[in-house]
């Protein structure tokens, strides 16, 4: 296979510095000596906007060479299902390399009503509007985890919009909120710094990387039995691309995320990796 001879570019649909944005980084570092050949290199290419779909549509405007992929995750999903976008995620992309399946986490403030899981419950409960949830749109993993709170506890939760998840965190660090759903890895430093507080996990059951942390849908399986909500964010390659590259691309990649070297730069985003 005469591939690659230049450097890749990896089309990452959101700002520097976000969860997909710090693991695809952590994972090029990580890749083994001697799988890819001297003088290429695998290049971060930000492109932010529309929730993921500007950097998603100009990646599908590249040639199907492999030497254009694109960081993918469930947002595409929920955008394709509210008619936001005509690109169906499991036939426009093949997936390479898991960069993370995690819960997402409902996170409060370190102190106060809603400081745990059941504090939060029982304000919710308490009547309509009762709690505030920051969001980055209705259409979002957080926005879809509040509209089923609210139906599943029939008490209406307010929703406040943010720009980005960074920006939902420090709502609930400064009051404006009472809690956000986020994925972890984006709070992990104020978790550890205790500005804020992680009070459940939205899986069917407690997360091995987030042990002793509760699970809502097993606190609470009347309401909340079928709450199942996951972050899963992967690269991907051009559906058209010669599966040789693909195979080439998926092997090298994840002998990245198998190296101890993911391991160690991931641990500080309190998740797991997973070839």
């Amino acid at each position: 296979l005469d591939f690659p001879k230049s450097n890749i570019t990896c089309v990452i649909p959101y700002g520097a510095g976000g969860t997909m944005d710090a693991l695809s980084r952590a994972l090029f570092e990580s890749i083994p000596d001697g799988l890819v050949p001297s003088g290429v290199n695998f290049v971060v290419e930000n492109i932010a906007g529309g929730s993921g779909l500007v950097g998603a549509e100009q990646g599908l405007t590249r040639k199907a060479d492999g030497y254009t992929i694109v960081g993918v995750n469930g947002d595409l999903i929920i955008n394709h299902a509210i008619g936001a976008t005509e690109i169906v995620l499991e036939e426009d992309f093949v997936p390479i390399v898991c960069l993370q399946d995690e819960p997402y986490c409902l996170v409060g403030p370190a102190a106060g009503d809603c400081s745990t899981l059941e504090g939060f419950v029982e304000k919710l409960k308490s009547g309509d509007n009762a709690v505030t949830v920051a969001i980055t749109g209705l259409g979002s993993p957080g926005g879809l985890a509040t509209v089923a709170l609210s139906d599943d506890f029939d008490s209406q939760i307010k929703t406040v919009t943010y720009d980005s998840s960074n920006d939902c965190a420090l709502a609930v660090v400064t009051g404006e909120c009472d809690a956000t759903f986020i994925n972890v890895s984006g709070v992990a430093g104020q978790i550890e710094a205790g500005t804020l507080k992680l009070l459940a996990v939205t899986t069917a059951e407690e997360a091995p990387s987030l042990p002793g942390i509760p699970s809502i849908a097993q606190t609470y399986p009347e309401e909340c039995g079928d709450l199942n909500l996951r972050s899963v964010c992967f690269l991907g390659a051009l559906a058209d691309t010669d599966p040789a590259i693909i195979q080439w691309l998926s092997e090298t990649l994840n002998a990245g995320v198998a190296s101890d070297s993911y391991a160690e730069l991931t641990k500080p985003q309190m998740m797991i990796p997973k070839v």
